[in-house]
């Protein structure tokens, strides 16, 4: 299935954003999503994209683009217990006695011996080394004489037992707050959208890749390009490098542009991309097709001269793209 065309456009418009391309290229090429932390500040943040985009408010728009774009898919993820005045996600937890209101509370196993049905804290059975009932005082010799009976919780102030204590939720700001009382704050973890993963792997990846070919082959190149043609016209490209000159020089540029679809890549491909390359007039204009270029592209491309490069999933592009560049720089023979 094809990407509409209104899509396209809007998506290409969303990626001409170089720090849009690096948050991106980061989270395809780690497989993880953007997930919540709690920040110095005790708020969550996104910190992943906050070292791209520089700040919270700058993160939230970017998400929130992104989700429009159909880029980034929205996942629940946790509720965050946060101050209901201060909004802060990192509470000091403590537990207070229901008696005496004192912070001290100490947490104890409760086991069961199975032979008399005494229940006490695990500590009670130890005596000088062994295990010993405290109650018909049996010595207990294996494991399968005990089971646990749960936990229960003892105030060192005034040794009140309870198996629910109060807790007691302290802001870092200052601020005390209880269960009912607290602030439940729903978090969201956000992914790239399966759909349209392998178009954004490959100009966020392979591009790169064809830009870094390219500088070691003495070019001068950029990803995403803005090129004005001899019309006036802005082009939009997703590699355009020069060399030895000016845009457009005689010494030729080279233009490339990544189609990428479910199937073939069909004639409406070709057709966009000469409409560039013939107001730029590049020495070599390439078209990456992945998987593959359909048999109506290559038919409509004879009067075209755009050459195709077909490539099942992109990884071998750079390397049929250095191929063409290292013949287009041989000298012709006479």
């Amino acid at each position: 299935m094809q990407v509409s065309s209104e899509n396209k456009s809007g998506r290409q418009k969303v990626l001409s954003d170089p720090n849009t391309r690096e948050l991106l290229r980061r989270l395809i090429v780690n497989s993880m999503p953007l997930a919540p932390e709690v920040g110095p500040d005790g708020l969550l943040h996104y910190l992943t994209a906050e070292a791209v985009m520089g700040d919270s408010p700058a993160t939230e728009a970017w998400i929130e683009e992104m989700l429009a774009s159909g880029i980034l898919k929205k996942t629940s993820y946790k509720d965050y217990v946060t101050c209901p005045i201060h909004f802060r996600a990192d509470p000091l937890i403590q537990l207070e006695c229901t008696k005496c209101k004192a912070r001290k509370m100490r947490k104890t196993a409760l086991v069961e011996h199975l032979y008399c049905g005494y229940i006490d804290a695990d500590s009670k059975f130890e005596k000088g080394g062994f295990l010993v009932c405290p109650n018909c005082k049996r010595p207990i010799h294996r494991a399968d004489e005990m089971r646990s009976s749960g936990v229960w919780y003892e105030c060192q102030n005034c040794l009140t037992k309870t198996s629910i204590p109060k807790v007691v939720f302290t802001c870092r700001d200052g601020h005390e707050f209880n269960t009912s009382d607290l602030r439940l704050t729903q978090a969201y973890t956000y992914a790239v959208e399966e759909s349209v993963v392998a178009q954004l792997k490959n100009a966020l990846i392979l591009a790169p890749a064809l830009v870094e070919l390219l500088g070691s082959m003495g070019y001068a190149a950029s990803s995403p390009a803005t090129m004005q043609g001899r019309s006036g016209t802005t082009h939009s490209l997703d590699v355009y490098a020069t060399k030895g000159g000016e845009p457009g020089g005689e010494t030729g540029d080279v233009a490339i542009q990544i189609a990428v679809d479910a199937a073939a890549v069909e004639a409406s491909a070709v057709i966009s991309f000469f409409a560039k390359t013939y107001d730029l007039k590049p020495k070599l204009a390439i078209l990456i097709t992945i998987p593959s270029a359909s048999e109506a592209a290559k038919q409509i491309n004879t009067g075209y001269g755009i050459t195709i490069v077909e490539d099942a999933d992109g990884s071998q592009a750079v390397k049929k793209v250095r191929a063409l560049l290292e013949l287009s720089g041989k000298p012709k023979p006479e």
